[in-house]
């Protein structure tokens, strides 16, 4: 079975299991319509289906971490709704933000009803499981530590935007919180419900991170170059919103003094012009800093894949393998 159609089925398993844990009847019904909205709009469930794969490739089945998955993606749903709040993005999944539909007070409150469900959720598959008290003990440890450095990741992100001298460890850094934390989470959490030993859930751990900040280097670039229907918000939104990305960080580093004013002039100015914007990506590229983006990820990716070695062969291991390629290739 190819990646994306084995992606497609366990997206679909993870989809019944959130309808249980935030049903479309939920009361009142602004609080059901606003928390379900981005679920609904879909998504690449990569974070759930990095759980449920890793489950099963320490010799778990699907089904021993499907309220885990839920619950990661849950977790996720949560921070891109607050995230888009502080970005004030109209647009996700190629559907209007939560905010931008039903107001702050209410895009918060969806938000934070999200994230009450994760570990009520995490608490019923380690009680369906008989989860040992020390492995539920790790469980539950893994997603807290996780939900606060995704907060340490996010403040980092917001604080370069008035930054002028970001550099490439600032950046990576600030990505290996802010994206890094939870997929390592995602993946040791499977370990952690498969029954994994310590060696694997480690390795598991370590490869989520580096997959995760790969991702986020690839969403970067699309944020570039990618299509405005796959990707599913304005192209070029980065720049107006004023994110350091690897990519502006590589080209401030490397360009000259006209072409760094060009940046800046469209770094995070909100009045920028489209001619502005499209002079600061041409000024990226022509400084080779998405080429420069794209090889780092792929230097992470090989890491990533390196981890897997204290895994057994399964197919499932086969697919982890490639779900690492997909994160610095993916076009959407």
């Amino acid at each position: 079975m190819e990646l994306d159609e084995y992606l497609a089925e366990l997206a679909g398993k993870v989809g019944e299991e959130l309808d249980k844990w935030f049903p479309p009847d939920t009361k009142p019904e602004i609080l059901a319509r606003a928390s379900r909205h981005l679920l609904e709009a879909g998504g690449k469930r990569l974070r759930p289906c990095l759980t449920l794969l890793s489950c099963e490739a320490v010799g778990g089945k699907v089904e021993d971490a499907i309220e885990a998955a839920a619950a990661l993606e849950l977790l996720h749903t949560f921070t891109l709704i607050h995230d888009d709040i502080m970005d004030r993005d109209e647009f996700r999944r190629n559907v209007k933000t939560v905010h931008t539909i039903w107001g702050e007070p209410i895009a918060i409150i969806a938000g934070d009803a999200l994230f009450t469900k994760v570990f009520e959720a995490l608490a019923a598959n380690a009680r369906r499981l008989g989860l040992p008290a020390d492995r539920t003990l790790d469980l539950f440890e893994t997603v807290s530590k996780a939900s606060f450095e995704i907060c340490q990741g996010q403040a980092l992100d917001m604080l370069f935007e008035d930054k002028r001298d970001v550099g490439e460890a600032e950046y990576l850094a600030m990505v290996n919180s802010k994206t890094g934390a939870l997929m390592e989470a995602s993946a040791k959490v499977g370990g952690i419900l498969g029954g994994g030993g310590p060696e694997q859930i480690r390795a598991l751990a370590e490869y989520g991170r580096l997959v995760g900040v790969a991702f986020q280097i690839r969403d970067d670039i699309l944020g570039l170059t990618g299509d405005r229907d796959k990707f599913g918000k304005p192209i070029g939104s980065d720049i107006r919103e004023g994110k350091r990305t690897l990519m502006v960080v590589r080209a401030l580093e490397v360009a000259g003094p006209s072409d760094q004013a060009k940046l800046f002039r469209a770094l995070g100015n909100e009045r920028a012009t489209e001619a502005e914007i499209a002079a600061a990506i041409e000024v990226i590229k022509r400084t080779g800093a998405i080429e420069y983006a794209e090889k780092k990820a792929e230097e992470f990716v090989a890491s990533a894949k390196s981890k897997l070695k204290a895994l057994p062969n399964s197919k499932a291991k086969l697919l982890l393998l490639e779900l690492a390629d997909f994160a610095a290739k993916r076009e959407f």
